[in-house]
C-alpha cells in the first residue's frame, strides 16, 4: 500500500502546508468615517446633556458600524452599548469613558486625532 518514501512524501507535504503563507486577502475596509462623526456628536450631546440625541447618536453610530464590511472588534459594540445605558442614566463621565474607549478599539494606534 505505501512505502517508506510515499510516507515520508506525505509526512513532508503536511510539514510544508504548516508554513505556507496566509494568501493575501483584500484591503481591510476602513471604518466608516461616518460611525466616527456620530459617536464624536453623542459626545457633545452628553456634555450638553441632551440623553436623547446622544443616545439616538450610539444607536446610529452601531449600526453604522454593524452594516460596515468593515472589521469590528466586538469590544467595540460592548463600550457603545455601555455608554448608551450609561446616558441614559445620567452617568456622563462614565458614558464618556466608554465611547473614548469605542473609538480607540475602532481606530488603529497611532491615527487617531
Amino acid at each position: 500500500m505505501f512505502n517508506a518514501t510515499s510516507l515520508t512524501l506525505v509526512k513532508a507535504l503536511v510539514g510544508a502546508t504548516a508554513y505556507a503563507q496566509p494568501a493575501p486577502s483584500a484591503a481591510v475596509e476602513p471604518i466608516p468615517v461616518q460611525a466616527v462623526a456620530h459617536i464624536h456628536r453623542a459626545r457633545v450631546d452628553i456634555y450638553c446633556g441632551h440623553n436623547t440625541e446622544a443616545v439616538a447618536g450610539i444607536r446610529a453610530a452601531s449600526e453604522e458600524l454593524r452594516t460596515s464590511s468593515a472589521v469590528v472588534p466586538a469590544e467595540t459594540f460592548v463600550a457603545l452599548e455601555q455608554a448608551a445605558w450609561l446616558t441614559r442614566h445620567d452617568q456622563y463621565v462614565q458614558a464618556e469613558e466608554a465611547l473614548e474607549t469605542a473609538l480607540a478599539r475602532m481606530t488603529p494606534a497611532g491615527t487617531r486625532a
